[in-house]
């Protein structure tokens, strides 16, 4: 029992890695607290916003970008968002977030919210995206 409670605590850090995250609690060490507000089900919800609904901005490097992306998506790598805040419309427009992992859009939610867009979504990385 000893050994197993260890590898169930780091399992679960590790499933928590991959999720939304909207904070930046912790940055220093790599550990991010949840986001409050979860990302949509991949579903319909996220699927129409995807579909056209929302403004879907990839947060990557440009080469991961050119790498595969979104169709609708726009690059604005997570080091521009602050400096680029006008290519993203109205404030209270939908705004889908992406990266690689969740991380990067987790912080680009943020700064987003913290600029006063009102409905800014982390969809997660690019792979988890819905087809």
């Amino acid at each position: 029992m000893k050994r197993i409670l260890p590898l169930l605590a780091i399992i679960a850090i590790a499933v928590q890695c991959g999720k939304d995250t909207g904070s930046t609690a912790g940055a220093s060490t790599g550990v991010e607290a949840p986001a409050s507000t979860p990302v949509p089900s991949a579903g319909s919800d996220l699927k129409a916003l995807l579909g056209g609904k929302a403004l879907v901005v990839d947060v990557r490097t440009p080469g991961e970008f050119a790498s595969g992306h979104h169709p609708r998506a726009m690059n604005i790598p997570i080091d521009q968002v602050q400096s680029r805040m006008g290519e993203f419309g109205d404030k209270k427009k939908p705004v889908v977030v992406y990266c690689a992992s969740g991380n990067r859009s987790g912080r680009a939610k943020q700064v987003l919210e913290s600029a006063g867009y009102t409905s800014v979504i982390n969809a997660g990385g690019f792979r988890d995206l819905p087809q």
